[in-house]
């Protein structure tokens, strides 16, 4: 009875854990090997995760990863930063905008069809694309100063 119970346990476990690796293609060789233990004779065995010298890692990711490139935009009253910054982007890619300053405003992407990037006073995070290739300028509202240049391909 009391190895049924273990199996039982043992069983309950690896479902459990197939079931919050997220269905994906990749192999399970760098998962941690579970093994049961019983913690002594009176029958309450429980499974026990196996001693491992790499550190655990967490079903849940602590922080998202950006979804393409990332321009980092510091705005102090008339100070703006980066000054003209050239990055190279796809057509329909991604492009992450993290801003901080110390007013709100906006940014104008002068794309086709032309784009605002709204921002408040402290730190956002926007993220937007651009649909036809070539060069486009982004400025600052306000000052019109010239934050980045992106070369769409």
């Amino acid at each position: 009875m009391r190895n049924a119970r273990l199996i039982a346990a043992v069983l309950t476990t690896v479902l459990a854990l197939s079931a919050c690796s997220g269905g994906d293609d990749e192999s399970t060789a760098d998962a941690p090997e579970v093994t049961a233990k019983a913690s002594d004779d009176s029958g309450s065995g429980s499974p026990e995760e196996s001693p491992s010298t790499s550190p655990p890692q967490s079903a849940l990711p602590t922080e998202e990863a950006p979804a393409g490139p990332t321009i980092e935009v510091r705005i102090e009253g008339d100070k703006v930063a980066p000054n003209a910054e050239e990055l190279s982007l796809a057509v329909n890619e991604t492009l992450v905008w993290n801003i901080t300053s110390d007013r709100a405003g906006e940014l104008h992407v002068h794309s086709k069809p032309e784009q605002f990037v709204e921002f408040g006073e402290g730190e956002t995070r926007a993220e937007m694309t651009v649909e036809t290739p070539g060069s486009v300028e982004v400025e600052d509202h306000e000052t019109s100063a010239v934050v980045a240049i992106l070369e769409v391909r």
